[in-house]
């Protein structure tokens, strides 16, 4: 089965899946928002994810002699209308943080690679690798991810480590200054960058579990999120008060360990090499928004769907529509209470709803 995947990848891709979307324009954002308080409001978003995938794994734990699809649970548990509604809007979802990403990593190439390209050209063999990881499975995007994690977790390490000696970790005193209140609104306001193991939902009935599936995932949860923390803490350190005004944070960091000059600049090696786990990322959402539309079409879908598969690549070209700014204004901002549903409810609703999609088909195969 070309969608099975172990236990250990699952883990490895989960962790890749951390690091590949939170070192881009999320610091300058919640920097902007709490000043040097920004590192405590990601503590607190992923306090509520580690709470979320604890149940989330339960759910996969309870899953695994049935191995029901996402779908079928929701179908026999919350009903088929409600079931396609909760599918729509993980669609949503998908589409708009791969756009985000997408954003992202264009003006990334522009501001820190002096490079500018046309949109479409650049849009070209991001779509390739989308189309890939539909036709190939997800089984094929978790082995490309166990061949890259080393080299793209030693990188992101690199990057850390070399601008720790400039960073002014006094700036970052004193602590709750932003006010409690306002850290924990923060969290949740910007929990869009959150909730990575929201794509664990569609592959929950293809997972090899053999003895334990806590312990890799959550180890891979504390060392991404440990790592998010450290990012945001230092970008803060490095900058200060000017730190909103200095996007895309993992381009920035590497700039205190480099000469005057790009001459020698390796940090821009291991830049590179990290941005691989942003367009794995955007591969593994393009899989799983493609998913949700073979979910909502149920039977009507035949085993590789052109046209939906068409609607997801065509959802790539969002950006010539509307900025990423645009997006965060309108969609993600008014969106943020069915999103929330999607990403800290339901997790927390799994177990019971896999136990009694189990049960009522138990019934109807009597």
């Amino acid at each position: 089965m070309k969608d099975r995947v172990s236990v250990d990848q699952l883990a490895l891709l989960y962790l890749m899946l951390v690091m590949g979307g939170k070192f881009l324009s999320l610091p300058a954002l919640l920097a902007g928002d709490l000043g040097h308080d920004s590192w405590l409001s990601v503590i607190f978003s992923f306090l509520w994810d580690g709470i979320c995938l604890c149940f989330l794994l339960w759910a996969i734990r309870i899953n695994d002699k049935s191995k029901l699809d996402v779908s079928t649970i929701l179908d026999k548990s919350v009903s088929k209308p409600v079931s396609k509604a909760l599918l729509a809007i993980f669609f949503v979802i998908f589409v708009l943080r791969i756009n985000i990403l997408l954003g992202s990593c264009y003006t990334m190439f522009s501001v820190t690679f002096d490079v500018s390209t046309n949109w479409i050209v650049y849009l070209l063999p991001v779509a390739a690798l989308s189309f890939f990881a539909i036709a190939k499975g997800f089984n094929a995007i978790a082995r490309t991810g166990q061949i890259l994690f080393g080299l793209i977790l030693v990188s992101v390490v690199a990057l850390f480590v070399s601008p720790l000696a400039e960073a002014d970790f006094g700036q970052l005193l004193p602590i709750g200054e932003a006010g409690w209140g306002k850290i924990l609104l923060t969290s949740y306001t910007r929990s869009f960058w959150f909730s990575d193991y929201i794509f664990v939902y569609f592959v929950m009935d293809g997972i090899k579990i053999k003895k334990h599936v806590f312990t890799p995932m959550l180890v891979s949860f504390g060392v991404g999120a440990a790592l998010s923390v450290l990012l945001n803490a230092v970008f803060v350190a490095l900058f200060g008060y000017l730190a909103p005004d200095f996007d895309m944070a993992m381009s920035k960091i590497g700039v205190f360990s480099a000469a005057n000059t790009t001459n020698g600049r390796w940090d821009w090696l291991t830049l590179s090499v990290w941005l691989t786990s942003v367009f794995i990322k955007v591969a593994v959402f393009a899989f799983c928004a493609y998913k949700c539309l073979e979910k909502i079409a149920g039977a009507h879908f035949v085993r590789f769907n052109w046209i939906a598969a068409a609607i997801v690549l065509l959802t790539l070209t969002l950006p010539m529509f509307a900025s990423a700014e645009q997006l965060l204004n309108t969609v993600i901002k008014w969106g943020v209470i069915p999103f929330t549903l999607v990403q800290y409810l339901l997790p927390l609703l799994m177990p019971l709803l896999t136990k009694t999609a189990q049960r009522r088909t138990e019934v109807a195969n009597e």
